[in-house]
């Protein structure tokens, strides 16, 4: 009921009787979005203090103190995260170089860094050699920065002999020949050791190694669907997901359960295109048949 003021009276309308009235849409009210606040951090928080005279100077250093501790703490993860990716990317390295004196062959820092720089530059890492103070003269400190995109960088040393000397004792190379291998030496082996290359236990051109991957792999040596051997890392980290799959599959309360667990471990998660059964399917088939054969035995149904 709405009402009217004309010139002479005041005339109550009922708009509700009014032919086709019945079928008018109400008109919503317009929606306002509520504003989500800003969300606090160290820096609001410092840059709100740096404005309040209140504040002294000694509690403003200790706050930007904690905001470098953050900093650095979140870098240090971003840069622990990415290398167990990088180094799960990483496969075996077959040896490309014949050692003619000992008929053996060795895998070069070309085969390293060919198959190995890829990968690690596509997790955000970029590496940088040098050489420093050594503890004995006739040895060679190799350095090498490992740096990542998101702040956090690593110092990595390896100390190398280099008198010159073969392995009977004999003078074999000049000092500038002596520094100039020792240093390449060193080059390669933190490479291997930085991101934990498979190529062989011992690497020494071949001297006293055998250098051949598939002759050093046992008969326990974990392969992916293409036949190619893990990195000691994937291994490690597959036989580990194997060993607790199996445990909660063994420990969980019913066949239900199970099912439900199996169904979890077939979602990627967050951060991830690849679920952890998916995963181990594909890099360590043997594991895989582990888990599936502890999942027939408990549910009672094939997988």
């Amino acid at each position: 009921m709405t009402a009217l003021k004309t010139k002479d009276a005041i005339v109550d309308i009922d708009f509700t009787s009014m032919p086709g009235a019945s079928t008018m849409p109400a008109v919503p009210e317009p929606q306002v979005p509520a504003l989500s606040p800003e969300p606090t951090t160290i820096l609001n928080i410092i840059e709100r203090a740096s404005r309040d005279p209140a504040v002294d100077i000694d509690k403003l250093d200790r706050l930007l103190a904690m905001h470098e501790r953050v900093k650095a703490d979140s870098a240090r993860l971003e840069f622990d995260n990415a290398m167990a990716e990088a180094q799960e990317a990483m496969r075996a390295i077959s040896p490309d170089k014949d050692n003619n004196q000992t008929k053996s062959k060795y895998a070069t820092y070309a085969a390293l860094d060919h198959a190995t720089r890829p990968i690690y530059s596509r997790y955000g890492f970029a590496l940088s050699f040098n050489t420093g103070d050594a503890p004995k003269p006739d040895e060679v400190r190799v350095l090498c920065t490992v740096s990542h995109r998101g702040g956090h960088r690593q110092e990595y040393k390896l100390d190398m002999p280099a008198d010159g000397k073969g392995a009977k004792g004999g003078d074999v190379m000049t000092r500038t020949h002596a520094t100039g291998a020792a240093a390449s030496y060193g080059q390669r082996y933190l490479l291997k050791l930085i991101f934990n290359l498979a190529v062989g236990d011992v690497d020494d051109d071949g001297n006293g190694a055998d250098g051949d991957v598939e002759g050093l792999a046992g008969p326990d040596a974990l392969r992916n669907k293409e036949g190619q051997l893990l990195s000691s890392y994937a291994s490690n980290k597959a036989k580990d997901y194997t060993s607790r799959a199996i445990e909660n599959i063994n420990l969980s309360a019913n066949s239900e359960a199970v099912k439900d667990w199996r169904r979890e471990q077939f979602k990627a998660p967050k951060g991830s295109n690849v679920s952890p059964l998916a995963w181990l399917e594909f890099n360590a088939p043997s594991q895989f048949q582990r888990v599936k054969m502890a999942y027939e035995n408990v549910t009672g149904e094939q997988w």
